[in-house]
């Protein structure tokens, strides 16, 4: 008999607290401030400056100087220094032309045209147009937006989160590891064992024959069994229920009052001065000073450097080939342009026109919109969802594992070793007389 264990399964009951959420609504009071704007017109009144502009055409009668240009040729006679070159063999003596420059003044005459200014007063009359202002009243209508206030309930969403609770099934393991026994039979060897031996038939008397009386045989033995112990897992699986409780979002609606603002239109009529402005014209003068310019000739004398070069004879010694240079004079004739300026007086005669711009003062008025806001408190109430969770007891089944120990018959199987007779071939020794030559033997 041997002793297993098993896992059997109780009922047990316990207890559970579960929640419960209960939802409830507060109303809440809340103030909110209502932006009211409100426009008004305001006069305003400014003065603008008007350009009034007058044009008038004159005539300007000047005198321009207007130059005449006359060229005519002049010989002028100069003398240049012409080189000859001239190479010989000499003694290292040769002779060299040194310039030699001198610098003398001379007079030149030229005219030039100077401006005399001339200053000239005179009056300019020019007309003026003089605003004269009246004042009256008009009657003005105009429109103005007036408020006007309506209060419609309208469906506004909220989202409320409401429990929902789901049985789910879960397969859990439960199987424990129990010890198994195996019994494996022995191996099978080889092993050297004695056997008794049959006689040899020698004499005993006979102090040469020896004989076994046992002998060494190989016998096939099969081993005792061996029990291996193992640990096995048992698989059992439960199946538990488990409650989830999850929250999901829903959107209700409820009825929330809002005011509404339309402008309605109202048409008024009020007095408003208005002023008329006549030109009257009005006759001034204005005295300007005119410039006049006048080009006189003025003759004028300069000193003008003339430089003049003369070549001088210098000797000098070489002890090699000499190339000497002779300055030869020659004189020469140009034809030099010489252009006169004459300035020949041209009177002239030019049209203009003059612009005057006068300033006038213009007073104007403008309606002005000025809108004013004001924040006016209002009071709105609401429900507020409040969710409280409470715990409440209940009572629940579960299976416990318990162990639980049997005696189990168990068979056993035991190898018993027998001895088997078999035939076996064995070697014997036997001793033989054999004659020996007397030579032979040992002296």
């Amino acid at each position: 008999m041997e002793t297993r264990y098993r896992t059997g399964f109780q009922t047990e009951q316990y207890t559970v607290m579960k929640p419960v959420s209960e939802t409830s609504y507060v109303q809440r009071k809340y103030t909110v401030m209502k932006p009211v704007s409100q426009t008004s017109l305001v006069e305003r009144r400014y003065t603008v400056a008007k350009p009034v502009y007058n044009t008038e055409r004159r005539e300007k009668r000047y005198t321009v100087m207007k130059p005449v240009y006359q060229t005519s040729n002049v010989e002028r006679k100069y003398t240049v220094c012409k080189p000859v070159y001239n190479t010989e063999r000499r003694e290292k003596r040769y002779t060299v032309m040194k310039p030699v420059y001198q610098t003398s003044n001379v007079e030149r005459r030229y005219t030039v045209c100077k401006p005399v200014y001339n200053t000239e007063r005179r009056e300019k009359r020019y007309t003026v147009m003089k605003p004269v202002y009246q004042t009256s009243n008009v009657e003005r209508k105009y429109t103005v937006m007036k408020p006007v206030y309506t209060t419609e309930m309208v469906a506004q969403p909220y989202i409320v989160r409401k429990p929902v609770t789901t049985v789910s099934e879960v397969v859990r393991e439960c199987g424990r590891y129990e010890t198994q026994y195996t019994t494996t039979p022995g191996p099978i060897v080889e092993r050297q064992v004695k056997v008794p031996a049959q006689e040899c038939g020698c004499e005993p008397v006979r102090r040469g024959c020896h004989h076994k009386k046992k002998v060494w045989a190989t016998v096939t033995v099969q081993c005792p069994p061996r029990t291996v112990r193992e640990r096995v897992f048992v698989s059992r699986p439960v199946v538990e229920q488990i409650t989830q409780t999850r929250y999901v979002s829903e959107t209700e609606y409820r009825q929330v009052a809002v005011q509404k603002c339309t402008m309605v239109a109202e048409e008024r009529v009020e007095n408003v001065p208005v002023t008329t402005c006549t030109m009257v014209a009005e006759e001034r003068v204005q005295p300007y000073e005119v410039r006049t310019c006048t080009m006189v000739n003025e003759e004028r004398v300069e000193n003008v450097p003339v430089t003049t070069c003369t070549m001088v004879a210098e000797e000098r010694v070489q002890p090699y080939e000499v190339r000497t240079c002779t300055m030869v004079n020659e004189e020469r004739v140009e034809n030099v342009p010489v252009t006169t300026c004459t300035m020949v007086a041209e009177e002239r005669v030019q049209p203009y026109e003059v612009r005057t711009c006068t300033m006038v003062n213009e007073e104007r008025v403008e309606q002005v919109p000025v809108t004013t806001c004001s924040m006016v408190a209002e009071e709105h109430v609401e429900n507020v969802p409040v969710t409280t969770c409470r715990l409440v007891a209940e009572t629940a089944t579960r299976q416990v594992p318990v162990t639980v120990a049997e005696q189990v018959p168990v068979t056993l199987n035991r190898v018993v070793p027998r001895t088997v007779a078999r035939t076996q071939a064995v070697q014997q020794c036997t001793m033989v007389p054999v004659a020996v030559p007397s030579c032979m033997t040992c002296q």
